[in-house]
């Protein structure tokens, strides 16, 4: 049995009846954007409703990235200021809130596996984040970047990653402990 999944619009519809499953954990202030369809065996079983937040003026906050990692168990959806994390047999989400803009999600130890595994990093326009699958922040990082953040590599306990510190360019090497999420001197 093998699991996938893809976003559609906010506006899609299937042809086929497909259980569906809203998730917005903002209440009022909470606007429907995307859709992801889980797949099984590349037949659609369930269309998740993904919601983000507004702000106090009304403005939605979230940006162009998105991205989904997964394994045979769960789902984690990468959209605006959160990862939704998605257990796929019981249906269940739990969202983590990140404050800050996501851009990607990286598994553990190998950050280009492009499986989801039980701790995970996200990296944001400016922090670094250890989140594992059940949904809690193992640590936060310190400030990395103003304009976002790369990880290349995890390797000996040590990431390694690039922080935009003067964009468009202005990219600039650290260095993370895994265990703790400080900075390690060069």
């Amino acid at each position: 049995m093998e699991f996938s999944a893809y976003f559609l619009d906010k506006e899609f519809s299937p042809e086929e009846y497909v259980p569906e499953k809203e998730h917005n954990p903002f209440g009022l202030r909470g606007a429907l954007r995307r859709k992801v369809m889980v797949c099984r065996d590349n037949q659609p079983v369930l269309l998740v409703h993904i919601f983000v937040d507004s702000d106090k003026e009304g403005y939605l906050l979230e940006q162009c990235f998105s991205e989904l990692l997964l394994n045979e168990h769960h789902i984690a959806i990468l959209f605006g200021q959160h990862v939704h994390i998605l257990d796929i047999a019981s249906q269940q989400i739990r969202t983590v809130y990140l404050n800050d803009y996501v851009g990607d999600l990286y598994p553990l130890p190998d950050v280009n596996a492009g499986v989801l595994s039980d701790t995970f990093l996200a990296a944001t326009f400016e922090y670094v984040f250890l989140v594992d699958i059940h949904g809690s922040i193992i640590w936060q990082s310190p400030m990395c970047a103003v304009d976002g953040v790369l990880i290349s590599e995890v390797a000996d306990g040590v990431i390694y990653g690039r922080g935009d510190w003067d964009p468009p360019g202005g990219w600039e090497p650290f260095r993370l402990s895994l265990n703790d999420g400080t900075f390690i001197k060069p």
